[in-house]
């Protein structure tokens, strides 16, 4: 989906070398809060779309007592609705009303673990290329929030030469950073994806929020999937 997927283009899809370069802003705590997720035993993940408020990515997933990963994951954007769910054992998808289901015998089918990831519970969730960013135009201060004090704000610049090669869509990719909001211990809160898309003379921005909660909590994952009709 051309919008859903444009808050995950680098995310999932894209390179996560660190490179031999300088250090740039801000890495030590992006780096971090990668570890740290990848480590995790459950969480929720919401991307949703600054500017029309809809949460067009929503992904949950959980470990059971044999590491293997159990999600589901809900994409909707520009009228494309995609819907899965993976127990270990068996996959449910309805991609646009079409649903179908694979089985641990079939050779389509992919078991997720803490070893073999799924993208989204990969570290690659949490952006940082670091050969694509410009230090000069990054940087770490203090931001402004209310009920979190002395939080702590990490811009990154990209250089879109360096990663609009990436970028699938319509249009051509002209601007793209990240912005990640840190408790004052370093705990990821949240963070956004900045897009910059010039398509027929026109300049579209979008802006993603990307918030993983529910950490370590969740009990049960739900299959996203309506499998009543299936097989008649």
């Amino acid at each position: 989906m051309r919008r859903a997927a444009l808050a995950m283009l680098i995310a999932v899809i894209f390179l996560s070398g660190c490179g031999a370069q300088k250090t740039v802003p801000g890495e030590d705590l992006v780096l971090a809060a990668r570890e740290r997720y990848t480590s995790l035993d459950s969480a929720k993940v919401e991307i949703s779309n600054e500017k029309t408020g809809e949460t067009e990515q929503t992904f949950i997933f959980k470990y059971d007592e044999k590491d293997i990963m159990i999600y589901s994951y809900v994409g909707k954007s520009d009228g494309i609705y995609l819907a899965q769910y993976n127990n270990g054992r068996e996959q449910f998808t309805n991609d646009n009303g079409n649903i179908s289901a694979l089985s641990v015998t079939d050779r389509e089918f992919t078991a997720y673990s803490r070893d073999v990831k799924y993208p989204m519970a990969d570290e690659g969730l949490i952006l940082f290329y670091k050969a694509g960013i410009i230090p000069e135009k990054s940087y770490v201060r203090e931001a402004v929030l209310l009920d979190h004090p002395n939080a702590v704000e990490v811009h990154h610049e990209y250089d879109v030469s360096k990663v609009a090669s990436q970028y699938s869509g319509e249009g051509e990719l002209t601007a793209f950073s990240t912005d990640f909001l840190f408790e004052n211990d370093g705990t990821l809160m949240c963070f956004y994806e900045n897009t910059e898309i010039s398509n027929g003379g026109e300049t579209e921005s979008y802006r993603y929020f990307i918030d993983i909660s529910d950490i370590n909590s969740v009990e049960k994952v739900e299959n996203v999937v309506d499998i009543s009709g299936l097989g008649d």
